[in-house]
């Protein structure tokens, strides 16, 4: 049984979208003019690692 070949799997679609929403809530509440570079950078790193797939 199973999803079929090519199907997308509708429980990774559905984490991701969470943890970007929650990642986004995160961020906006954050107040980045406070941050000094290093830390935005290490912000941008976290962020980013949750948001875009691994090559």
């Amino acid at each position: 049984m199973g999803r079929t070949t090519g199907t997308p799997n509708r429980v990774r679609a559905k984490v991701r979208s969470n943890l970007e929403n929650l990642i986004q809530g995160i961020v906006d509440s954050i107040d980045i003019k406070d941050l000094n570079t290093n830390q935005r950078i290490k912000l941008l790193q976290i962020a980013l690692q949750y948001t875009l797939p691994r090559l």
